[in-house]
């Protein structure tokens, strides 16, 4: 029973671990940053499962490294990072935890849409600074949220919680989406549906929601960001490469836009490897018109725990000769080994 080993590329709650520790041997990466591919390969080599996150490139050489491999288990929800093709021709299952994560994804990216939006950041840092005087009626002018236009991105999970709570500012609600959206949704919710030009001109707020893919890298980048308003702000809790970041500091340096606040970001993403691994410097130097928070979209401690053991129980799924609930793939069902 033993003999069946898990690697995990990064720490993670307990409660995920105590699922599999009565059924497999288990090693885990305790370093801080991610595991080089040579780092992977050496200690995953006699690996049945590989539980990896979202900074991992799980790529054709290290699946092929890996001759016992039956899993390869997120800690999220998207997989581009994962060469699910080279998975699926060695029948090996690829999955992810996409219902575990939304709401507190969903909350962060509020939290970032009434920081930008009311200058939230730059109040707290001019406390700080010991230059407060009292109230003043130009200190920290913002913009309003409440009534105003909010284009969504991608109307999957992520972006009906993102819209759930616009609902309650009784705000104007755009979407586009390449997939159909129920109706009863889109009544629920008051949702238009308009065309990507329409949506970045009209709206107030543009909340990147989609997953990233080879047709939405880069898919806000110059042309898209001329269409927005000045005074319209930018949104990403999705994935940081779906934004070129370079234009959209040029955006708010020439006052195209008004603001960009992201969690996500290019430097994240494996198109960018053979980049220095740090956020694009034309956001970094410009704090009054950027909110930049380090990935944090499921920092929430019961957020990781859901996660942490909807990815230990994929592992025990496939390890026992089922199809795991968060399959991205579709592979013939192999003997249990637990």
């Amino acid at each position: 029973m033993k003999n069946v080993v898990v690697y995990y590329t990064r720490q993670v709650p307990r409660e995920g671990l105590e699922l599999l520790t009565p059924h497999v041997s288990i090693i885990v990466n305790k370093a801080h940053a991610s595991p080089t591919n040579e780092e992977v390969i050496r200690a995953s080599k006699d690996a049945h499962a590989i539980c990896w996150f979202v900074t991992d490139i799980i790529d054709a050489e290290i699946i092929s490294s890996c001759p016992n491999l039956r899993i390869l288990a997120g800690f999220g929800r998207g997989h581009d990072n994962i060469d699910v093709s080279t998975a699926t021709s060695r029948n090996i299952w690829v999955t992810v935890a996409p219902d575990t994560m939304l709401e507190s994804a969903a909350d962060l990216t509020w939290g970032l849409i009434l920081s930008i939006a009311r200058r939230i950041i730059q109040g707290d840092r001019f406390i700080r600074s010991s230059k407060h005087s009292g109230w003043h009626p130009s200190r920290c002018l913002g913009y309003q949220v409440y009534k105003k236009t909010i284009g969504i991105i991608g109307m999957g999970r992520l972006g009906r919680a993102i819209a759930r709570r616009a609902v309650g500012f009784e705000m104007n609600l755009f979407y586009c989406e390449t997939g159909l959206v129920d109706k009863n949704v889109e009544e629920y919710l008051n949702l238009r549906r308009v065309f990507l030009d329409e949506l970045l001109q009209k709206s107030d707020f543009v909340c990147i929601a989609a997953p990233l893919t080879k047709d939405t890298f880069h898919q806000i980048s110059s042309r898209e960001l001329s269409l927005m308003k000045p005074t319209a702000f930018l949104i990403n809790t999705a994935r940081g490469s779906e934004v070129d970041e370079e234009a959209v500091a040029m955006a708010l340096d020439r006052g195209t836009i008004a603001g960009y606040a992201a969690d996500v970001f290019e430097m994240e993403d494996k198109q960018f490897l053979s980049r220095p691994l740090q956020v694009t410097s034309g956001l970094i130097d410009q704090p009054e018109r950027t909110v930049l928070t380090p990935h944090i979209s499921t920092a929430v401690k019961d957020t990781r725990i859901e996660i942490a053991t909807y990815q230990a129980h994929n592992v025990l799924q496939a390890l026992r000769g089922q199809r795991p609930i968060g399959a991205v793939n579709d592979i013939p069902l192999q003997p249990a080994i637990i």
